[in-house]
């Protein structure tokens, strides 16, 4: 894909204010209730991105992500990369990584290798956990050919096919996640600034 930049006067103001309006805007949270077979899910922000950790069928956890192609899975982060990802319709990408051993927020936390501002643990019905970690291994599956490790990421991404733009990104994609376990998200999750309703 060509890129032709436009220079607008405006723009710096905007990549400067954008943000911090946003930072300040929760997203928040109203959890399931009433649950028959509750299992543990773990909410993670990571700062400018999220990622859902999920029960795995046979014990331990599957930590899922998603990002763009070029920026989150190959770790081009320069400006034309970090601007294509933001302004652009890029190829996204699915990240997966097994974590074993108890399915504890400490576990979790001891084995995602970045950074965690905040981990939510929430409970959810095992019948939705079970139908989108299929969901999520399907495509992961799918394009398993292409898959890549990121080191500093410490997942395996394969291409995901909905493209990645700024009103598509990583925590729009975890609140979609997020809805199909029942959740509730109240908010536009552009950044990672998740609230649980009633704390």
């Amino acid at each position: 894909m060509r890129l032709s930049l436009i220079y607008c006067p405006a723009l710096p103001i905007l990549l400067l204010v954008l943000p911090l309006w946003l930072g300040g805007c929760a997203v928040r949270l109203d959890l399931p209730r009433q649950l028959s077979e509750p299992v543990p899910v773990f909410l993670l922000d990571h700062g400018r991105h999220s990622s859902l950790v999920l029960p795995a069928e046979s014990g331990g956890l599957v930590r899922y992500s998603y990002g763009d192609w070029q920026y989150y899975a190959l770790g081009r982060t320069g400006l034309a990369s970090g601007f294509s990802a933001l302004f652009g319709d890029t190829q996204a990408a699915l990240g997966r990584r097994e974590l074993p051993g108890a399915r504890t927020a400490a576990n979790v936390r001891s084995q995602v290798r970045i950074g965690i501002e905040q981990l939510i643990e929430l409970r959810a019905e095992a019948s939705d956990v079970l139908r989108l970690r299929e969901d999520l291994d399907d495509l992961y599956q799918a394009a398993l050919p292409a898959r890549v490790y990121n080191a500093q990421m410490d997942l395996d991404f394969v291409p995901h096919p909905e493209p990645y733009t700024l009103s598509h990104n990583s925590n729009l994609m975890v609140a979609k996640w997020l809805e199909a376990l029942g959740c509730r998200v109240r908010g536009l999750p552009i950044l990672s600034n998740w609230r649980v309703a009633g704390d």
